[in-house]
């Protein structure tokens, strides 16, 4: 009984020895290798913070850095470089979180050219294309901020590019599949695009909108073709003078019919 005792301990043992030497064979070298890539990384302080561009999960740079600091913002691996302008408005106080995190994500896959709006004196230093517009705040509604946004666009890129776009700091634009629907209409027509919008059931018979007439919804983005910023922007110094309600998409010059 005692000698089947002691062969019973002898292979637990055994058991253990074996699985121990087998399990150092595999993870030490793992470890090791691991241990000298976080070496590595660590002596490349470059693959860090904003300045240095940000790098994808194979290592290339996402965006890169220009000698002034902000980073390129037209894509050159799109079909093409002068279709879309989008303009995103946002506020001094988002630049460094909701507006860089817009740059480094949907905004390296658009067809064209993405800029960041925001009020007079905001810190143009972040390596991200911002536009600080003359004598507008960032006080909600920004009436005066999308006025003046697409003021900008049009003196600066009516004829560079074909639709232009009014968007929010917190959106996330799928440009594939935009990109695709759009160049299945034709920007030399006037065609103004976005989620319809009444007002809310209390504001109904107080947006001085005409029976039948509704207009696109800032929130979710709104899409011109050239065609319609050429016809609107003449017309907003005088909306800016007279505004009828406190909604920046509402007192928007161009609206549509049902």
């Amino acid at each position: 009984m005692a000698g089947r005792s002691r062969r019973a301990w002898f292979s637990v043992l055994l058991g253990l020895v074996v699985g121990f030497t087998l399990a150092s064979r595999l993870i030490l070298p793992k470890a090791t290798e691991l241990k000298k890539a976080g070496q590595k990384r660590k002596a490349n302080p470059a693959g860090c913070g904003l300045n240095a561009g940000h790098r994808t999960e194979y290592g290339g740079v996402l965006w890169p850095p220009q000698d002034n600091g902000s980073p390129a913002t037209e894509n050159p691996g799109t079909r093409s470089n002068k279709f879309l302008f989008v303009g995103v408005m946002t506020a001094q106080k988002y630049l460094n979180s909701r507006a860089v995190a817009a740059h480094r994500t949907w905004a390296q896959t658009v067809p064209g050219r993405v800029e960041f709006f925001s009020s007079e004196g905001s810190d143009t230093s972040i390596p991200i294309p911002i536009v600080a517009l003359k004598n507008v705040d960032d006080s909600y509604p920004p009436q005066k901020k999308s006025f003046m946004m697409l003021k900008y666009m049009h003196d600066h890129y009516l004829d560079k590019y074909e639709w232009f776009m009014r968007a929010d700091d917190d959106v996330y634009i799928k440009s594939e599949k935009l990109e695709g629907f759009l160049r299945s209409l034709n920007s030399s027509e006037a065609i103004f695009l976005g989620q319809t919008g009444m007002g809310a059931r209390d504001e109904l018979g107080k947006l001085a909108l005409e029976p039948g007439e509704n207009f696109c919804m800032g929130g979710p983005g709104v899409i011109m073709s050239r065609e319609v910023l050429k016809r609107m922007v003449p017309h907003i110094r005088e909306c800016v003078q007279e505004m009828y309600t406190t909604h920046e998409d509402v007192e928007n010059p161009f609206r549509s019919r049902t």
